[in-house]
């Protein structure tokens, strides 16, 4: 089995400012793909520092049929994905080698070595160190990230921080909210998926499954403009950065773990639209790589078996990251075989226990997150 799954989250990332980028439609010399339609996979690939877009129902066996890459875009070591309500693309990068990290947002239409459109970057105030896991409320116009930032605690601060989808705006820079504390349990966290206001969780190194009711937040007032100076020659004011906000300490709505959930190594979480849990799980020496899939409802501290499981040499589940259901119900899991080639598994909506995947696509890179035009 592959262990080395945790080594990427680890590391401190540099330093660097927000920037709002060139929109695609006025940066020439740049490839701008179709408009990808509902149900185009889009996966990310750590080692090629680019992002591989599949066409629906593409032929079984197949690589990507377009990609997103480039010194131009930003992305290093592209970690999870998401799309909001404009079908623009976000992707938190963390690279532990190069103990960097930030949040990019992409336009919809982009393919090739294109600019962002913006960049949430790592800073003293914002807390962004290892982003990891993704899902943004389109409704609310809210980017939810897990994040592990080591300078607010030991050994780890685990956090989940909510932006703004406006990812032009100098507010940006620092989050309108904190959920971290010891009242959270969340020790390492991964994967993130959204119901509405609830906040699905991985805890990598706690082996379970977390909801959180993410609270509503109050903008910052808009500052009053100063009051001219009847000097010929007034001094322009020094703008006063935002406070980092205190984080919300709160317990959890559901703690999903325990021996019998099968829960070792959750490396990432999805939803369908019954509001069905299905985690991606990356085992461990004594359990076996899985797919977990629990029903809607669930609360308090839990511990029950999955309703199905899908596990066993003819999944050729090996190390899997990222997972995304689609309207039908089927499961797309990125997973790394034991040769390190990346592979992205397809299962059907009834698939369950030692089944092999219905359609199987290759990766030219090591892929994490995947996500479908909604």
């Amino acid at each position: 089995m592959l262990r080395s799954l945790t080594v990427c989250f680890i590391g401190v990332c540099a330093a660097i400012a927000i920037a709002a980028c060139s929109n695609v439609s006025s940066t020439s010399g740049l490839s701008i793909g179709p408009s990808f339609p509902v149900g185009s996979l889009y996966v990310t690939n750590a080692t090629q520092n680019l992002i591989s877009i599949y066409k629906v129902n593409q032929s079984s066996g197949s690589g990507p049929a377009y990609s997103i890459g480039g010194s131009s875009t930003s992305l290093n070591n592209p970690q999870y994905l998401a799309f909001d309500s404009s079908n623009n693309l976000w992707v938190t990068n963390y690279n532990a080698s190069t103990q960097a990290g930030n949040l990019i947002e992409i336009h919809s239409l982009a393919t090739g070595n294109v600019l962002p459109i913006g960049i949430i970057a790592s800073n003293s105030t914002n807390g962004i160190v290892r982003p990891r896991g993704i899902a943004i409320n389109g409704a609310d116009k809210e980017v939810v990230i897990a994040n592990v930032n080591p300078t607010a605690g030991s050994p780890f601060e685990s956090q989940l921080l909510l932006f703004s989808t406006d990812a032009a705006s100098v507010d940006n820079s620092v989050p309108e909210l904190v959920i971290a504390g010891p009242l959270t349990l969340m020790n390492v966290p991964s994967g993130v998926a959204l119901s509405g206001r609830t906040a699905y969780v991985t805890n990598l190194q706690a082996a379970s499954v977390e909801a959180f009711a993410v609270p509503s937040y109050s903008p910052s007032p808009t500052p009053t403009p100063p009051t001219p100076s009847p000097s010929p020659t007034p001094t322009a004011p020094t703008p006063t950065p935002s406070p980092t906000p205190t984080p919300v300490n709160i317990a959890p709505s559901l703690v999903l773990s325990g021996a019998l959930t099968g829960i070792t190594q959750p490396t990432d979480v999805a939803l369908d639209s019954s509001g069905n849990l299905y985690i991606s799980d990356a085992g461990s020496l004594a359990v076996s790589p899985s797919v977990l899939v629990f029903p809607a409802g669930l609360s308090g501290t839990v511990n029950q078996a999955p309703t199905r499981k899908i596990s066993g040499s003819n999944t050729k589940l090996f190390a899997p990251t990222g997972i995304a259901v689609d309207a039908s119900g089927n499961i797309y899991v990125a997973d790394t075989t034991a040769a390190g080639a990346g592979m992205i598994y397809v299962f059907s909506a009834t698939a369950n226990g030692n089944v092999a995947p219905m359609t199987t696509y290759t990766s030219p890179g090591v892929p994490v997150g995947l996500g479908l035009v909604p």
